[in-house]
């Protein structure tokens, strides 16, 4: 859309109608994919209502890359893990940065950069990834990352030519009880204020903005729909589905979808490999959205699993406490999907066994 034309489209509102016709449209994906369930449904458009809050938020609230702003502000969305702690900050290809901080209780760090976005045709693309493991750290546990298109010594990402976006997992592993990293991105150079609002670039921020909330809700549609065709069945990601939405490369991502009445149990059985930097399960709903974890226990990882004497888990995913180690609670669903994560995995570790069995029967 050309600046005459957005302009235009601002003049006379129709770029605020078409907004809100996008939505609409977004609104009628959820509720033709949502379970006859009011409660699901519900949960669909609050996820709508989340989306188009992030996206307008990110699209034009912080959408300049002059200030250098971290957010650890984040949207639930792709089953997002309870047990990172996700921060961002919009990039310029041409400028250079600085991104300092400390590990303080975080188990592991995961820093990127990337190019692309979630939604888009070209997705979400991965153009340079460190790990903690990686990080050449200082004796009191700080740390200096550049980030530039030219070669720096030490710590350092390599900047391409489309590369818009820094982002930040830091993995702690009692989330409840642990505080996350201090981090603080500079650019180097002059500062550049953030500019008055330009009435073109809203018109075409806010195009943008509805077409990614329904582009994201399509896409994530077609990840639930592949995990409810293996229904109670852990499989790795799709790879197609992984091209698309780049994270951490040293991950190993694996899914399932479950349904059980409120009578019922799912039953996972894992061997953990003796040999990973970290894992974890989580459960999360039919929009792949993380459960309450902050207040119910949703998910396990290596820590706060209860082990068998030959080291393997069994995870109960239940409406209630049946009494046993490792439940997981539904917190009032009835289904949802399911994540499973080995990251720095030495070898690939067996899939997991699954049963549904009556509740009565687990202890």
């Amino acid at each position: 859309m050309g600046d005459e034309a957005a302009i235009q489209q601002v003049m006379d509102g129709s770029v605020w109608e078409e907004f809100c016709d996008r939505l609409k449209q977004a609104g009628r994906q959820i509720i033709e994919a949502a379970p006859e369930d009011p409660f699901d449904r519900a949960e669909g458009l609050r996820y709508l209502g989340r989306l188009t809050r992030n996206f307008l938020d990110a699209g034009i609230e912080a959408s300049s890359a002059g200030d250098a702003r971290i957010t650890t502000a984040s949207v639930k969305i792709g089953l997002d893990n309870p047990d990172y702690v996700y921060a961002s900050a919009r990039l310029a290809s041409d400028a250079e940065y600085r991104l300092t901080g400390s590990m303080g209780d975080a188990h592991l760090l995961g820093i990127g950069i990337f190019s692309g976005a979630l939604g888009s045709e070209r997705g979400l693309i991965r153009d340079a990834y460190l790990s903690s493991d990686d990080l050449a750290l200082e004796p009191d546990g700080s740390f200096e990352i550049s980030l530039s298109r030219e070669e720096k010594p030490g710590n350092w990402l390599r900047m391409g030519e489309e590369t818009n976006t820094l982002n930040i997992r830091q993995t702690l592993l009692r989330r409840r009880e642990q505080q996350p990293a201090q981090l603080e991105l500079t650019r180097l150079g002059a500062a550049l204020a953030p500019a008055p609002l330009d009435p073109a670039s809203f018109a075409r921020s806010l195009e943008r903005a509805g077409q990614t909330v329904g582009a994201v809700i399509g896409q994530f549609l077609g990840w639930t729909a592949n995990f409810e065709s293996h229904t109670h069945e852990i499989r790795p990601l799709d790879a197609k589905l992984l091209a698309v939405a780049q994270g951490d490369p040293n991950t190993s991502y694996n899914y399932s979808y479950w349904q059980i009445a409120e009578d019922e149990a799912f039953v996972v059985d894992l061997q953990p490999p003796a040999d990973c930097s970290y894992w974890n399960l989580q459960i999360g709903n039919h929009w792949l959205e993380s459960l309450d974890f902050m207040h119910r226990d949703t998910h396990v990882n290596q820590e706060t699993a209860v082990r068998a004497a030959d080291g393997s888990v069994r995870v109960v995913i239940a409406a209630r406490d049946p009494g046993v180690p490792n439940w997981l609670d539904t917190a009032g669903h009835l289904r949802g999907a399911l994540a499973l994560r080995w990251v720095g995995a030495a070898e690939e570790p067996p899939l997991p066994t699954t049963r549904v069995v009556p509740l009565a029967d687990v202890g």
